[in-house]
């Protein structure tokens, strides 16, 4: 059995602010327990925690090719008149 993680090594394994690790175990979003007056984290249950709120992959879009326009304000009406300065 793997010893239990403290809100530090959490922190360092998340990659987020070790404040951030204790509101989420107080409001119930990430699994802890409360030993002794300090949270501690089963190894087990925050590789589920972690698999379950991972980003799933998007697939790729294809790149479109825009066409530069005026932003609408600036546009002017067609009217049908050649420019000579845009």
């Amino acid at each position: 059995m793997e010893s239990m993680m403290t809100a530090r090594q959490v922190a360092e394994l998340l990659g987020v602010h070790e404040n951030w690790v204790y509101d989420q175990a107080a409001s119930g979003h990430l699994p802890s327990y409360k030993i002794g007056g300090t949270r501690r984290f089963d190894p087990d249950e925050l590789r589920g925690w972690i698999t379950e709120h991972r980003e799933r992959e998007r697939p790729e879009r294809p790149e479109r090719k825009t066409e530069r326009r005026r932003p609408r304000s600036t546009r002017r009406p067609d009217d049908g008149q050649p420019r000579l300065f845009e």
